[in-house]
C-alpha cells in the first residue's frame, strides 16, 4: 500500500512540474506575441507621424507650386507675345532690340515629394486617388522642370539676332524663327503641365501659397519692367537704394 501512495506522488508531481512547464512556457509566449505586438504598434505610430510630417512637407510645397502656377498663367500669354513679335521682325529684317531677348526669371518651386513608405501609407488611410494625385504632382514636376530648362537654352539662342553678336545675315533671322516657334512649344507645355498641378492642389484641397513679400506681376509691362514671373518688391534696385543708410 505505501509503495501504492509512493508511485501516486510521483506521478502526482510529474504531473504538477509537467503542468508548471506548460505554464511558464505560454507565458513566456504570450510575453514574446505582447512585446512584438507593442513593438509593431509603436512602429506603426512611428511610420504614421513621419508619413503626416512627410505629408505636411508636401503639402506645403504644392501650396507654393500652385501659386507659382498661378503666375506662370499670367506671365506665358506675355512671353509668347513677345515670340511673335521677334519672329515677326526677324521676317520683316527689322532690328530687335536686345531688352527683347532677356528672358524673365521663370520660378521653379522645389518639390520633394512623398517616400514610398508615406505615399504606400497615404493609399491605405486616406484612399489610393489622393496617392494617385500626389504622384502625379510629382510627374508634372520633373515635367515642368524639363520644359523650363529647354525654355532657358532655347530663348538663349535668340541671342543670334542680337545686334550686339555683330552682323545678322538672313539664315541667323530664319533660324531665330525656328527657335523662337520651339519656344512657343515649350510655354504651352509648361501651361499644360502647370494647369495640372493648378488642379492636383485643388483636388487635394490645398490652396496657393506665395512666399512672404513676393508678387506676381498684374500685367505684361510689369512682368518685363520685373523680368520676372514673381519678384519681391523690395528687391527693386531703386527700392533697395532707398533703403541704403545715409554716408
Amino acid at each position: 500500500m505505501f509503495r501504492a501512495i509512493r508511485i501516486w506522488r510521483t506521478h502526482a508531481k510529474a504531473r504538477e512540474l509537467a503542468g508548471l512547464f506548460a505554464f511558464e512556457f505560454l507565458v513566456v509566449v504570450f510575453g514574446v506575441l505582447t512585446a512584438q505586438a507593442v513593438a509593431d504598434w509603436s512602429a506603426d505610430r512611428a511610420a504614421g507621424r513621419a508619413m503626416l510630417a512627410n505629408k505636411a512637407r508636401a503639402d506645403a510645397q504644392i501650396g507654393a507650386m500652385a501659386a507659382t502656377a498661378i503666375a506662370l498663367d499670367r506671365a506665358i500669354p506675355c512671353m509668347d507675345e513677345r515670340m511673335i513679335t521677334i519672329m515677326r521682325a526677324a521676317s520683316a529684317g527689322e532690328t530687335i532690340d536686345p531688352a527683347m531677348l532677356v528672358r524673365p526669371v521663370v520660378r521653379v518651386e522645389p518639390y520633394s515629394g512623398l517616400t514610398d513608405e508615406s505615399l504606400l501609407r497615404v493609399r491605405q488611410r486616406i484612399g489610393a486617388e489622393t496617392a494617385e494625385r500626389y504622384s502625379r504632382v510629382a510627374f508634372d514636376d520633373q515635367r515642368l522642370r524639363i520644359m523650363v530648362s529647354s525654355l532657358a537654352e532655347g530663348w538663349q539662342s535668340l541671342s543670334i539676332v542680337s545686334p550686339e553678336t555683330g552682323t545678322i545675315s538672313q539664315s541667323d533671322r530664319q533660324e531665330a524663327r525656328i527657335v523662337a516657334s520651339r519656344i512657343r512649344s515649350h510655354l504651352r507645355s509648361v501651361r499644360q503641365a502647370q494647369a495640372n498641378i493648378s488642379v492636383y492642389a485643388r483636388d487635394l484641397g490645398i490652396k496657393p501659397r506665395l512666399g512672404r513679400g513676393l508678387r506676381i506681376p498684374r500685367h505684361c509691362a510689369q512682368l518685363w519692367m520685373q523680368n520676372s514671373v514673381v519678384f519681391d518688391p523690395m528687391d527693386i534696385p531703386a527700392v533697395r537704394d532707398s533703403l541704403k543708410p545715409s554716408a
